[in-house]
């Protein structure tokens, strides 16, 4: 059975967008791990976790969907997944913006999660529904499964502290951070096809 590539000319597209996901889910990860139980981190904040924890998910929540709005102005994403990518790049924004102004750690959890809930069914769907004519929508149907537990994980443990919620929003995005990392490893290897 042939191994199955994106067109060079695609994956060209997209390699940039996939690579700047990849890097602000890594770097969102890499908070989650570091940010409490730290001294050093802590002094910087005057303690106020919830107040870091807000401003780090609304602007990981905003990049991210900046860069998949990036991703699906590509040429060659079908239309179902443009779609679906499109609709939750748009609650993550608003989530996003909305989690600026949750003053509760529960509020914070419950809007988070909607966010990952949403763009994960919506990624999971577009990806199941290309994953035949797209090679890139299987990874896509993998993040949104990550996604949609994530968000289901948030939504279901709402009563934990600040430090459980980011970090069951850091567990699920370092998986996901892998995925894109060796998806984006992919396209860009496809693309450099493009060049020889």
């Amino acid at each position: 059975m042939p191994v199955k590539r994106t067109p060079p000319e695609t994956a060209q597209s997209l390699a940039r967008p996939a690579w700047l996901r990849a890097g602000t889910t890594i770097g969102f990860s890499v908070f989650s791990i570091v940010w409490h139980g730290n001294a050093w981190f802590a002094d910087l904040w005057d303690g106020n976790d919830l107040m870091v924890a807000r401003i780090a998910v609304a602007a990981f929540f905003v990049l991210t969907a900046s860069m998949v709005w990036e991703y699906v102005k590509q040429e060659g994403v079908p239309e179902v997944l443009r779609g679906s990518l499109a609709l939750g790049a748009a609650a993550w924004l608003l989530t996003g913006v909305l989690v600026i102004f949750m003053t509760t750690t529960t509020g914070v959890a419950l809007a988070a999660g909607a966010g990952f809930l949403i763009l994960g069914l919506a990624e999971l769907f577009g990806g199941l529904r290309t994953r035949n004519e797209f090679v890139p929508s299987r990874d896509h149907a993998l993040l949104g499964a990550i996604g949609a537990l994530t968000g289901l994980l948030m939504i279901a443990w709402w009563g934990l502290d600040i430090h459980g919620v980011i970090g069951i929003a850091g567990m699920g995005m370092i998986l996901s951070s892998v995925l894109l990392a060796i998806g984006a490893a992919g396209l860009t290897h496809d693309a450099k096809r493009a060049a020889a």
